[in-house]
């Protein structure tokens, strides 16, 4: 027979007779195991109630019998700084009701949550409850507000392949075999030919916070076509480039050009140097001596030896250059300059000079190189070419897959050179400032003995002038800050790009320098990745 008695309206659990009136049971920890045995167990005690029923009293029958209570489920919702995220946190029931869908969504709603929130999450997390102790507490995110996506930037979709796509892509002959020498026809284009479509800038997605604020999206980028020489928009299509003229045409990163082609078999005694205003191919070799200079294109399908390739766009050399071997710090017989991409397949004793990427497929022998940004000998994927000897003037990143050779010959590589550039640059600025808060200071000064002129209109005159000067000072002052930060961003990127890369080995002999930082290495080592770390030259393996 239970001595228990529950109320469902109030959750109350009491003692059905006084322990005096039926002497069961006898002590506090006696009807505390029978509590913890009964089915009432997880209900919260009232330890306060039980003591005052087993403590001696004349007026006993005025003491509570209610000795636990049934405590429902409860739930709190906190909202991030950011009111990004919604954090549900329960504290389990103790004999009472469970907490609902319904009651968690009235909670959510409460407190102003909107959007985010994920039915399955809730459902989970609601569930946990008949796994918890009673009176324990969990939390977890029920609600998340979405970031605004960035819409993407303007794109450029070439619609006509380039010279440089004709020497990249040898043609296939009968049986799947590919002839290296076979590069197709000369690609050309006519007036009125596409050229590159424009794919305009998406706006991008906004986001919301829980509450349901919104948060715009930042648009993409938007870019024009541009035509250049031999180009045109399209009448009928804004949005598409078109052929002007009949010639070669060049990829450019916001349009397209298109360029007289001049072909020869070789360049030679024959032909003279050429300086020619468009694109030059050349299905042969460049001879001893010879230079060959263009504002387009220059693809050459043979040899240079000993020659001069100087091009205001790109160059192919689809067999390689060779120069030769120099004394001391003569010039070499072999350069190529291009103010845009230089692949070759490969080079000695050459000097070779870009203002964007140098791609050589095989191997730099005793070569001066220098590019912009990247310097890759090998293949795209695992670049697996070799630098042997000379010196990386300048790049941003090299990547290659031997570096130096086992006799220890000297090879130099200098990253981030333009480093020292911006750094004068920050220096420069400093000076500027100094000057531009002596002549605030002396402004200062003016603006105290003008305030001393006897006469209004004089006085005012002055002080106007001392304004006016003022006002020229700041703007100068806010457009110097502007610079130094500017620049000091430029800095930061550079120093954190800048890397060397190795996918075989590095042998001794080499001496690499990463803007100020030099380290030289008198061992092997295995493939690995050498860039700034902290200032320090470090090398992860």
């Amino acid at each position: 027979m239970s001595v228990f008695s529950f109320d469902e309206k109030t959750g109350s659990l009491s003692l059905i007779k006084h322990p005096v009136d039926s002497g069961f049971p006898t002590s506090g920890t006696e009807l505390i195991e029978l509590f913890e045995q009964s089915s009432y167990c997880d209900f919260e005690v009232i330890s306060a109630n039980i003591g005052k029923l087993f403590a001696q009293s004349e007026n006993y029958q005025e003491e509570s019998l209610v000795i636990a209570k049934a405590i429902n489920a409860s739930i709190v919702i906190n909202i991030d700084e950011k009111n990004m995220l919604a954090e549900a946190t329960i504290t389990t029931a103790k004999g009472g009701a469970l907490l609902s869908m319904e009651d968690a969504q009235k909670a959510l709603a409460d407190v102003g949550v909107k959007k985010g929130i994920s039915p399955r999450a809730l459902d989970t997390f609601l569930g946990q409850q008949l796994e918890q102790p009673a009176g324990s507490v969990y939390s977890a995110i029920v609600a998340h507000g979405r970031n605004p996506k960035k819409g993407s930037d303007a794109k450029f979709v070439r619609l006509c392949s380039t010279a440089q796509d004709r020497v990249l892509s040898p043609q296939a002959t009968e049986g799947g075999k590919v002839d290296m020498k076979d590069l197709g026809a000369i690609i050309t284009v006519k007036p009125g030919m596409a050229l590159m479509q424009r794919v305009a800038a998406t706006y991008g997605e906004d986001g919301y916070t829980v509450f349901g604020d919104l948060i715009p999206a930042n648009p993409g980028n938007e870019y024009q076509l541009q035509p250049f020489e031999g180009t045109k928009i399209d009448p009928n299509n804004p949005n598409m480039l078109i052929a002007d003229s009949k010639g070669v045409p060049v990829a450019l990163p916001h349009g397209m050009r298109v360029d007289d082609v001049l072909c020869f078999d070789n360049v030679d005694v024959s032909t003279g140097h050429v300086d020619f205003d468009g694109s030059v191919i050349i299905s042969g070799d460049i001879k001893d001596g010879m230079r060959v200079k263009a504002n387009g294109d220059i693809t050459v399908l043979g040899f240079v030896e000993s020659g001069i390739v100087e091009s205001k766009s790109a160059v192919t050399i689809m067999q390689g250059a060779i120069g030769r071997k120099r004394e001391n710090d003569d010039a070499f017989t072999c350069q190529i300059i291009a103010q845009r991409t230089i692949s070759i397949t490969y080079a000695q004793y050459c000097d070779i000079k870009t203002e964007q990427d140098l791609f050589i497929e095989r191997q730099a022998l005793h070569c001066d190189l220098s590019a912009r940004r990247l310097i890759r000998v090998g293949k795209a994927d695992d670049p697996q070419g070799k630098i042997i000897g000379g010196n990386i003037l300048d790049a941003i990143r090299v990547e290659t897959g031997e570096l130096g050779a086992p006799a220890g010959i000297k090879t130099r590589v200098l990253l981030a050179q333009n480093w020292f550039e911006l750094r004068d640059k920050q220096i420069q600025i400093a000076d500027f400032e100094k000057v531009l808060a002596s002549k605030s200071a002396s402004l200062e000064q003016a603006r105290d003995k003008a305030k001393k002129i006897p006469s209004a209109a004089q006085r005012q005159l002055f002080l106007d002038k001392i304004t006016a000067n003022e006002q020229q000072i700041q703007a100068r002052a806010a457009n110097v800050q502007r610079q130094k930060k500017l620049i000091k961003q430029k800095i930061a990127r550079l120093l954190a790009t800048s890397r060397l890369k190795v996918n075989e080995l590095m042998y001794p002999g080499v001496e690499l320098k990463i803007a100020k930082e030099t380290m030289q290495f008198a061992r092997i080592y295995p493939p690995h990745m050498i860039h700034l770390s902290e200032g320090k030259i470090t090398l992860s393996f």
